[in-house]
C-alpha cells in the first residue's frame, strides 16, 4: 500500500469526483477524512464503500468557506486519525453558465470564495501541522476551462486560473517544511450529472482529445494518488493536465 499510515481530508467527497479520490486514496492505505457539503448521503456512501473494503475514514460536514467549520474539521481528524498528512482541495464554487455582460461582482466573488477562500482555509488549517511533522502533500484540483475557456462561464474560470498563482506561491514558500503543494489540470470529466453538456456534445469533446474519449473520476483520483505518494518526492509548484491530451501544450 502506498499510504499506508498516512491521513487525508478530501474536500467536496461526496461528489463523484471526491468519491473516487477518497476511495482510492483509502484501498492504498490513506485514512480519509470525507468532507461535505449538503450531500450527507452521497458521504456516508463513500463510508460505507471504504469501510467494506476494509478502509479507515469518517465523515465530516464543513463549509470550506468558513474558517471556524474547516478548524474544527482539521482538528477532528487529527484527534480521530493522529495527524493530517494529504489535503485535497477538490471544493469549488457554484458553476452557473451567464454572459460576462450580464454579471454581477457577487458572482465573481461567490466564486472567488468557492474555490480560492476554500482553499485558503483548508490550507491554512493543516499546515502547522504538516510543518511538525516536516512532510506534507496539498492537492489542488481545477478544471481545464482555464486553457480552453467557454463562452458564459468567466466568473468560474477567473477562480479556477487563480489556483495556479496560488498553488504556485505556496509551493514555494512551504517547500523548505517538506510540504509538496501541486495542481491537477482536470479534463471535463463524465459524472451523474453532467451539466450543459448533452450526449451529442460530449461525444464531440470526445473526439477532440486524441484518446478519443473523457475524463472519468477515477482518471483524476489516479493523478492526486501521484501526487500523494512518494514517487512525487521532488515534484511541486507542478501543474498536471489530465484531460486525454486535449489541451497540449
Amino acid at each position: 500500500m502506498k499510504l499506508k499510515g498516512k491521513v487525508a481530508i478530501v474536500t467536496a467527497a461526496s461528489s463523484d469526483r471526491g468519491s473516487a479520490i477518497a476511495e482510492l486514496l483509502a484501498s492504498e492505505g490513506a485514512a480519509v477524512t470525507i468532507n461535505y457539503l449538503k450531500n450527507k448521503k452521497n458521504a456516508e456512501s463513500v463510508l460505507k464503500i471504504i469501510e467494506k473494503r476494509g478502509g479507515r475514514a469518517m465523515v465530516k460536514q464543513a463549509d470550506v468557506t468558513i474558517k471556524a467549520s474547516v478548524n474544527r474539521m482539521v482538528k477532528d481528524t487529527i484527534k480521530k486519525f493522529g495527524g493530517i498528512d494529504i489535503l485535497v482541495n477538490n471544493a469549488h464554487g457554484t458553476i452557473r453558465r451567464k454572459t460576462f455582460e450580464n454579471t454581477i461582482w457577487n458572482e465573481f466573488s461567490e466564486n472567488m470564495n468557492g474555490t480560492i477562500k476554500g482553499a485558503h482555509n483548508c490550507c491554512q488549517a493543516v499546515i502547522n501541522e504538516m510543518k511538525k511533522r516536516k512532510q506534507g502533500r496539498i492537492i489542488n484540483i481545477m478544471d481545464n476551462i482555464v486553457n480552453e475557456p467557454v463562452k458564459g462561464y468567466t466568473c468560474h474560470t477567473t477562480a479556477q486560473s487563480a489556483l495556479v498563482g496560488f498553488t504556485r506561491s505556496l509551493a514555494v514558500e512551504l517547500g523548505s517544511s517538506g510540504i509538496t503543494v501541486n495542481l491537477i489540470n482536470a479534463g471535463f470529466t463524465l459524472a451523474k450529472k453532467t451539466p450543459h453538456a448533452p450526449p451529442r456534445v460530449q461525444k464531440k469533446m470526445a473526439e477532440q482529445t486524441p484518446l478519443k474519449r473523457l475524463a472519468l473520476p477515477i482518471d483524476i483520483a489516479k493523478a492526486v494518488l501521484f501526487y500523494a505518494t512518494d514517487l512525487s518526492d521532488f515534484v511541486t509548484g507542478n501543474c498536471l493536465s489530465v484531460d486525454g491530451g486535449k489541451t497540449m501544450r
